[in-house]
């Protein structure tokens, strides 16, 4: 069998794993098990420690979004974008299927403050400054 038969059955078995995998719905795995991680940006002003994350094509309620006084957690998977047809990626650099991602928090911040807005792709949680509220851990809906 020739290099270029082996690559076209390759190709062929990684489509069929992630599409069924994405179209399925599936449980997201723990962390850092078979997960992409999303281009993320933190950073705090005077009164708010904020997380920035890249979504794009994501439906809200397929996010889960829980945060502590250390750390703020979201994952949920990415569907594949529906097309005409079988595929023949030429380039895949879009990543799809389960994604997980845990943002330490280094600033003192009370997670009931927390406030979790989906809008253009970018899901953004925004945490009061202030009593770190220990122990209390919490899901944050999405709101956008």
């Amino acid at each position: 069998m020739g290099k270029k038969a082996r690559s076209g059955q390759l190709d062929e078995i990684f489509e069929i794993l992630v599409a069924s995998y994405a179209q399925k719905g599936g449980v997201v795995p723990p962390e850092g098990e078979l997960c992409w991680h999303p281009a993320t940006d933190a950073y705090e002003t005077n009164e708010s420690f904020v997380v920035q994350m890249d979504l794009a094509g994501m439906d809200p309620s397929r996010i889960e979004v829980l945060a502590d006084q250390h750390s703020l957690l979201v994952r949920g998977i990415r569907p594949e974008a529906p097309a005409e047809g079988k595929k023949h990626y030429h380039k895949m650099e879009i990543s799809i299927g389960p994604f997980s991602r845990r943002v330490p928090i280094s600033v003192d911040v009370d997670p009931n403050s927390a406030v979790a807005i989906y809008r253009n792709g970018f899901l953004v949680v925004t945490f009061q400054r202030g009593d770190t509220g220990e122990g209390q851990k919490r899901s944050i809906s999405i709101n956008g």
